[in-house]
C-alpha cells in the first residue's frame, strides 16, 4: 500500500508547469439544454485556503442544480478530493458525493450510487475538474491524449481519448472567436463529446455537445462574468 501511494505521489510531481498559471479563475453563465429540460446557471473556477473548487448552480421554474467539485493541484495535475451532485425538487433523488481517499487508494460513493473503487494507481477526474485539465492540455498544444473519468453509477473509471480535430470560427456576444475543436470518444460506444474552445477567452468552453443515439445534450456559453 505505501508503495502505491509513493509511485502515485510521482506521477504527480514529474510534471513541469504550473496548471494555477495556465487556467485562470472565472466565472460564466451557461445555458444546459436537452430533450427534456433547459436550464441555466452560473459556472465558477477558484481558488480556496484548502485547494482549489469548480461548481455549478442552476434553477428553474421546477428544479435547482448544484454540482460542487473540491480538488488540489500540483505541477499541472488536477488531484481530486471531493465531488458533490444536489438536486431539488428531492424526489429526482439524484444526490451523490465522491470522496477520494489516497491513503487507501479508493474512492466512495453514498448517495443514489453507492459503490467503492480502488484508484490503481491512477488519476482520476470528476465531471467538473476534468474541464481544468483538458482546457490545460488544449492550450499547452497537445493534439490528442487520454483521461480517466469516474464512472458515477458503476463505479471506477473510464478512459476517454481527446483528438483535436481542426479550427472554427465561433460567434460568442457578436465577436468572431477562434475555437479549438476537440473530439471526446470511447471505444465500443457510440458517444462523442463535442468541445468548442475559445482561444480568446483562456480555452473557455463555448459549446459542449454531447451525442449518442439516445439523446443530445448541449452545453452554450452565455455570459462570462469574470475571467482571471
Amino acid at each position: 500500500m505505501k508503495s502505491n501511494l509513493i509511485h502515485f505521489l510521482l506521477v504527480i510531481f514529474i510534471s513541469t508547469y504550473a496548471i494555477s498559471s495556465e487556467i485562470p479563475a472565472y466565472s460564466a453563465k451557461y445555458n444546459f439544454k436537452s430533450e427534456e429540460i433547459s436550464i441555466s446557471g452560473v459556472r465558477e473556477f477558484y481558488k480556496t485556503e484548502n485547494g482549489h473548487e469548480m461548481k455549478f448552480k442552476a434553477s428553474n421554474l421546477f428544479a435547482n442544480l448544484f454540482f460542487l467539485s473540491k480538488f488540489g493541484i500540483k505541477n499541472n495535475e488536477v488531484i481530486s478530493d471531493s465531488y458533490e451532485i444536489k438536486i431539488r425538487p428531492k424526489f429526482l433523488d439524484r444526490d451523490q458525493y465522491l470522496n477520494f481517499d489516497y491513503e487507501t487508494m479508493e474512492v466512495r460513493s453514498e448517495g443514489i450510487n453507492k459503490w467503492v473503487a480502488s484508484l490503481k494507481d491512477k488519476l482520476v477526474y470528476d465531471p467538473l475538474n476534468v474541464q481544468i485539465m483538458i482546457r490545460t492540455k488544449v492550450k499547452q498544444g497537445l493534439k490528442s491524449f487520454k483521461i480517466n473519468i469516474v464512472d458515477m453509477e458503476e463505479g471506477g473509471s473510464k478512459s476517454y481519448e481527446f483528438n483535436v480535430v481542426g479550427l472554427e470560427e465561433c460567434m460568442f456576444n457578436g465577436q468572431t472567436l477562434q475555437c479549438v475543436i476537440l473530439e471526446r470518444t470511447r471505444s465500443n460506444s457510440d458517444r462523442k463529446v463535442t468541445y468548442y474552445l475559445a482561444e480568446e477567452l483562456e480555452h473557455m468552453f463555448i459549446k459542449i455537445i454531447d451525442a449518442s443515439p439516445e439523446r443530445t445534450n448541449t452545453l452554450t456559453l452565455l455570459e462570462v462574468l469574470s475571467l482571471g
